[in-house]
This record gives C-alpha cells, structure tokens and sequence, in this order.
C-alpha cells in the first residue's frame, strides 16, 4: 500500500510539474516569436492550459500579452495589451507559422498611441495627406492636408474622438478648424478596425485621449 501511495505522490508531483512548466515553456516560445516581429522587444506572456496537453491541440484557457513600445505595422506602440480566453488555434497552421482561429473565444485588446504613432498610422490609412498630431488635455489636434477627390485642401483643427454607431470606426470631430469655431461639426472616420484584417472579428469598445495619449480599447463582438 505504501509503495502504490508512493507511485501516486510521485505522479502527482510530476504532473504538477508539467502542468507548471509546459504553459510557460510555451509562452516563452511566443514571446520569442513576437519579438522577431517587433524588433526584438521581447513581451510578457502568460498561457492558461488545463490539463496542460490541450495545448498540444492548440487549445487554451487564456493568453496574456503585455507589450511595451512594440513595432506593429511599421507602427510604434507605447502599450498593447491582449487578453485571450477560450480559445484554439490550429497547430498545423502554427507549424508554418500563420495563426489560424479555429476557436475565437473572448478576445480583450487594449492598445495605447501617442502623437508620432497615430501620425505615422494616420499616412497609411489616409484621407489625411502628411498628418501630424498632437494630444493635450483631452484634446486632438490635426495638421496635414486632407484628401477630398483629387484636391489637397490644407487641415488644421482640433477636436474630439467617438466610436461609430457600428463599433467599427474612431470618429474624430473637429471643433474649431484653423482655430476658427465651426457652427456645425464635420465628422471624420480616422480609423476603421477591420482595415487591420485581424484573425478573429473585432469591434471598438472605447477610445480616450488621456496623458497625451490615445487608448483604444476592443474586444470580440
């Protein structure tokens, strides 16, 4: 009897173990592997697996991602947050290493941008021709020259953010253009989430201009 207890005691141990050391062997292996994408920046990870062999099925409970000043898109990022709950992933397509969602799950992003990131997303997105912006107190200004058909018409005003009715756009609204007062507000759409062509479907939850940054919050609809 002592020795079956004993056999037990040492399987429980060594599955402790296990369970202890394969979620995080992964998650320093996607650490890792995102830090090759952003420029060496290696990121905090943390894997949830329970047992830990689902993951060998691409299967987890929840991934955290925590990322300081990352290159994304050519992009600088000063925070980007990702917290990932219930999901699986296809381990084929991992081995040739694209992400394949088999499983989106919940999916919480939040991501943090300051002036010189949200200029340099602004000229890959457009209609804003050589953008520069600048936050303070809860406010945004724009400079550039706005594209409308095939005229560049000089812009230069300062306003506020929203989320379209849809989740799906940040929707800047000037309220004063070259620091004139405008009578009615003239909407412009910034940003659109599923330009970023993410591997599961998102919408916008919030966005906030706050210690001259901007805070983009998202999570699966």
């Amino acid at each position: 009897m002592s020795r079956f207890i004993l056999v037990v005691a040492t399987a429980v141990v060594i599955f402790g173990g296990l369970q202890w050391s394969v979620p995080r062997w992964a998650a320093m292996q996607l650490a890792k592997q995102i830090a090759t994408q952003d420029g060496g920046v290696k990121p905090n990870v943390e894997i949830a697996a329970m047992p830990f062999w689902i993951l060998a099925q691409g299967q987890f409970q929840a991934v955290y991602i925590k990322a300081d000043n990352v290159r994304a898109d050519g992009m600088m990022v000063s925070q980007a947050i990702v917290n990932w709950q219930g999901g699986k992933v296809s381990v084929s397509a991992l081995s040739h290493k694209q992400l394949v969602v088999e499983k989106a799950g919940r999916v919480k992003v939040e991501i943090v941008l300051d002036g010189p990131a949200l200029s340099a997303f602004l000229a890959q997105q457009g209609p804003i021709q050589n953008p520069k912006v600048t936050i303070s107190r809860g406010v945004m200004t724009i400079q550039g020259q706005l594209l409308i058909g095939q005229l560049r018409v000089p812009l230069d005003a300062k306003g506020t953010l929203s989320v379209s009715a849809d989740k799906k756009s940040i929707i800047f609204h000037p309220t004063s253009v070259d620091g004139l007062h405008l009578p009615v507000l003239t909407d412009l759409q910034i940003f659109q989430i599923d330009s970023l062509k993410l591997p599961v479907p998102m919408v916008i939850r919030s966005v906030a201009l706050r210690n001259n940054e901007l805070v983009v919050k998202a999570t699966t609809p």
